[in-house]
């Protein structure tokens, strides 16, 4: 008697807690809703502005630098803080064109892939997927502290974007561009800040 009611009280148990892990699994937030919160925040934007450690991979060159990132899809720039030979070298985009500048001297930047993608393009490119480009796959990692997801660039869908953003509130930690599975653009951030347009 007693060992039968002991049994169904073990079952009982077992039973519970399994429904109660199905239960979790349902209640926890998907990479897919984070995405479409993390678009709607970047639709919003006004401009975007932090610090960029930038590697541009042209195969046979390789550089890296350190930029302070100002502006948006539309237009912006990159200026160089490090290292100090090249310090001041401003890279601009905009619409129509992107162009680098150093002591008054305008000089086009060069492309990295067979598309033109050079390092001007890379934040408008970067905030035109997080806006509009298409969803490729996501994922949370680091126990999800960090939503990853790879997106295609609406301006060239032969260029993928992947960004890593802080899962709390969305600030862009790093993004990669790769063209044909090579990444020609890695940039890692501190300080991403997002100005949010006034709302009427």
């Amino acid at each position: 008697m007693h060992l039968k009611q002991g049994v169904q009280r073990i079952c009982f148990v077992v039973l519970l807690l399994f429904g109660l892990s199905l239960s979790g699994c349902g209640d926890a937030a998907k990479p897919e809703d984070a995405v479409r919160e993390m678009r709607t925040l970047y639709r919003s934007a006004e401009s975007v502005s932090g610090v960029a450690d930038i590697t541009a991979d042209y195969g046979q060159r390789i550089y890296t630098y350190t930029a302070a990132v100002e502006g948006n899809v539309s237009a912006g720039t990159l200026t160089v803080q490090a290292p100090e030979n090249i310090a001041g070298t401003v890279l601009q985009w905009a619409e129509d064109a992107t162009s680098l500048s150093y002591e008054e001297t305008t000089l086009e930047t060069g492309a990295l892939s067979d598309s033109g993608l050079s390092p001007a393009d890379a934040i408008p490119a970067v905030l035109a997927s997080c806006r509009a480009g298409a969803l490729v796959e996501c994922a949370w990692e680091e126990d999800g502290g960090v939503l990853y997801a790879e997106l295609e660039n609406p301006e060239d869908e032969s260029v993928a974007v992947s960004c890593w953003f802080d899962a709390e509130n969305y600030v862009l930690q790093r993004a990669e561009l790769a063209e044909d599975g090579t990444t020609v653009l890695t940039l890692v951030f501190s300080d991403f800040g997002i100005t949010l347009a006034a709302q009427e």
